[in-house]
């Protein structure tokens, strides 16, 4: 029973790890956006904070909002967008919908790329892949006000790209669901790197899901109920194998 709850509380921590709340603060010698899963040192001391830069904590599976500087006013779309003679000006408009292109782009190479990240490259992808799902959030807020009847075909390829962004999620449940068990009696080193490579595959599990709550927020609590199934699946289903290579030596 023991060992039961040690197996979930591992896989669990595998698994939510990858959900871990991000960390965004501009450094004051380069300029440069940094992002971490961890807080940095002066974040919550009330003595060194006012002399640090300031930090904005992202909680896991926040949507992403539009970020502000993009184009003036695109962040807030109760002002007005430039205009001339009346109607929006179409140089920006084309320029707009060339960035949108490749930020679509950069989103999808991102999100493959969390499928199979190391551990320790995950934060820094899903925090480069949030900074650019803000940036599309703001071109398109742009583009709903300067070329509205283009909205439906941007809108198709937005959920093409979610479609096939959870294709690979599901792939990769199934994937996981299918994975056979070592034989019985394997080397207990056998078993051992089984069981971490494992874990290593739930993280990454874990990684794609939570750049779909970035994509797809509505669709969480069925994704996180689909995960949380399998992590109770796979504690199940080791909990013999584990006992016996963790079972201290008889006397």
């Amino acid at each position: 029973m023991r060992f039961a709850v040690a197996s979930a509380v591992l896989l669990f921590s595998w698994a939510n790890h990858a959900g871990a709340d991000l960390y965004r603060w501009v450094d004051p010698e380069t300029g440069s956006v940094k992002f971490s899963s961890y807080p940095p040192p002066w974040f919550g001391d009330a003595a060194r904070e006012p002399r640090a830069p300031k930090v904005e904590h992202i909680p896991a599976g926040t949507p992403a909002p539009a970020i502000e500087g993009l184009l003036p006013d695109v962040q807030d779309p109760s002002k007005p967008l430039p205009e001339a003679g009346g109607k929006p000006q179409a140089p920006a408009s084309s320029s707009m919908e060339e960035r949108r292109k490749a930020l679509l782009k950069q989103i999808s190479t991102q999100s493959a790329e969390l499928a199979a990240a190391k551990p320790e490259e995950g934060a820094r992808i899903y925090a480069d892949l949030a900074e650019r799902v803000r940036e599309y959030n703001s071109a398109e807020l742009f583009l709903i006000k300067v070329d509205a009847g283009g909205e439906a075909a941007r809108r198709a390829e937005w959920n093409d790209l979610v479609a096939g962004i959870e294709g690979r999620r599901r792939r990769m449940l199934e994937q996981l669901s299918a994975i056979r068990l070592p034989a019985q009696g394997s080397p207990p080193d056998g078993v051992r790197i089984a069981w971490l490579d494992l874990g290593r595959q739930v993280a990454s599990l874990g990684w794609v899901e939570n750049a779909m709550k970035l994509l797809d927020p509505g669709g969480a609590p069925v994704r996180d109920g689909e995960q949380a199934a399998l992590t109770q699946k796979i504690a199940q289903q080791w909990k013999p194998l584990l006992d016996v290579i963790l079972r201290p030596p008889t006397q």
